[in-house]
């Protein structure tokens, strides 16, 4: 067991140092670490953004010490509109492949199927709701290379640098349900992976202790097989997908104006309850109940009054103006540091080309970090793919170079671009215009195809048949 390999993070230190003193074996050192890992800041700020994405907020704990009074809890869903915004941006359409290689091209365009795009869509809601999300690469039970998401809060990686560019062992924790005493009853254990490069043991954690998990069957000295082979990957077999160098999810930048907001809007509409829009004014009332004169009146439109009684109504006067200008100023401020596009905004349907790609800089930007990690992410899943292929005898490709080139689902004036395609007629080539134009896909060009050999096909069949048409009038 490689332990040394867990070394890597300052948070580790008095493991270390207990190791060094002789007082903790292999097993308490992973249990020590998992228990830190589990109560760490940055776990629970996985939690909270994965929380927050699903609409559970702070808000729910608002209370109100009067009984009578409303207790309204608005929970308004910025947090999952800005992170789906940025992965429908970047991640909704499908890449494209670009290699000089056509054997190359058909395999790594079987690789990326709908599944694993679906999977690379999902990483980057992980990455931005949690700061980093992590791709597990396996052989399924027939041999095909395999890749799972699995959730960030789990994963204790151990970097070999502090860059956190490559990934040297880790530890997975997760819970898991199991049936006890002749499977009558259930409880939830603890499980405890540590994947090391020499392969696998497994705990299950119990008071504080790791035992050797005897159904996961203990420890694995491969990470895989093929064809009942035991293979070694030479780097480990889990991909960090980054939501930006800092590994910083997006709640953590928005939570408090998200509160905030959730908070001033909660109140406003508590006042609003609250507040009737006139309160009745009694004079010399003939009834001993306040319920008594509501009755009367909704029953029968008239109340009893004593001698020189009057009834009379002040009008309540709700300001709500300053609540919603905060509210609106607290809105910007969630659009501008969560980095995306407030499609509320009332010039946003009219504006021209130059117009949206201003309002969507902040959100072109970010996606323009997050693109980059995910870059380097992918070149090494490329690499288990090119490692897969070389072992199953595929074809080796380990030096063909390979782009992944993301196609962003860009907003445009489609009005404009087709102007200008219909104005650079004559001064660019046919095919370049039509790859520009907004409707444009591959599809497209593959029907003008089918259409241009039906054109000529057609053209063929007509000068033959004018062509016998006049060979008959001469013959006449």
């Amino acid at each position: 067991m490689l332990i040394e390999d867990l070394f890597r993070a300052p948070w580790h230190e008095r493991a270390l140092a207990e190791l060094a003193k002789g007082m903790m074996t292999d097993e308490q050192l992973l249990a020590a670490i998992v228990k830190d890992w589990e109560t760490s800041d940055k776990r629970k700020l996985m939690v909270l953004g994965d929380r927050y994405y699903r609409t559970k907020m702070d808000i729910e704990k608002k209370q109100q010490d009067i009984t009578w009074r409303s207790n309204q809890k608005l929970a308004h869903d910025f947090v999952k509109k800005l992170v789906n915004q940025k992965v429908g941006y970047l991640l909704s359409k499908e890449p494209t492949i670009a290699t000089e290689n056509e054997d190359y091209r058909k395999i790594m365009k079987d690789m990326f199927d709908k599944r694993l795009l679906k999977t690379i869509k999902n990483l980057g809601k992980e990455a931005i709701n949690k700061g980093i999300a992590f791709l597990y690469v396996y052989i399924d039970e027939q041999g095909e290379l395999a890749f799972k998401k699995i959730p960030s809060e789990q994963i204790i990686p151990f970097w070999k640098d502090n860059d956190h560019e490559e990934i040297v062992s880790f530890i997975r924790v997760y819970d898991e349900v199991v049936y006890t005493n002749t499977n009558t009853q259930k409880q939830k254990q603890k499980k405890v992976e540590y994947h090391h490069p020499k392969g696998i043991k497994y705990y299950v954690l119990q008071a504080d202790s790791l035992v050797p998990d005897v159904l996961a069957g203990v420890e694995t000295n491969y990470h895989f097989t093929i064809n009942e082979k035991p293979y070694l990957w030479e780097r480990m077999p889990l991909i960090a997908f980054k939501y930006n160098e800092e590994e910083q999810p997006l709640i953590d930048c928005i939570k408090s104006l998200v509160d905030d907001y959730n908070l001033q809007a909660s109140v406003n509409a508590d006042l609003l309850a609250d507040i009737p829009n006139f309160i009745y004014k009694l004079v010399n009332y003939g009834g001993t109940e306040l319920q008594e004169f509501l009755n009367d009146l909704n029953r029968y439109r008239a109340v009893k009054l004593d001698e020189n009684g009057d009834v009379d109504k002040l009008q309540a006067d709700l300001q709500t103006d300053a609540v919603e200008k905060e509210l609106l100023r607290i809105r910007k401020a969630i659009y501008e540091f969560g980095r995306g596009v407030d499609t509320q905004d009332e010039n946003l349907g009219n504006a021209s080309g130059v117009a949206l790609r201003y309002r969507y800089s902040d959100l072109d930007m970010d996606c323009n970090i997050l693109e980059t990690e995910f870059q380097s992410s992918l070149e090494q899943l490329i690499w288990f793919i090119d490692q897969y292929l070389l072992m199953t005898g595929k074809g080796d490709f380990t030096n063909e170079p390979i782009s992944i080139i993301f196609n962003r689902d860009i907003i445009i004036n489609e009005s404009e671009v087709i102007a200008n395609c219909q104005a650079s007629v004559g001064i660019l080539d046919d095919q370049t215009i039509r790859e520009n134009h907004p409707w444009y896909t591959e599809q497209v060009e593959e029907r003008l195809k089918k259409q241009q050999e039906q054109e000529q096909m057609y053209n063929g069949y007509q000068g033959v048949f004018q062509k016998q048409q006049k060979d008959g009038n001469m013959n006449e």
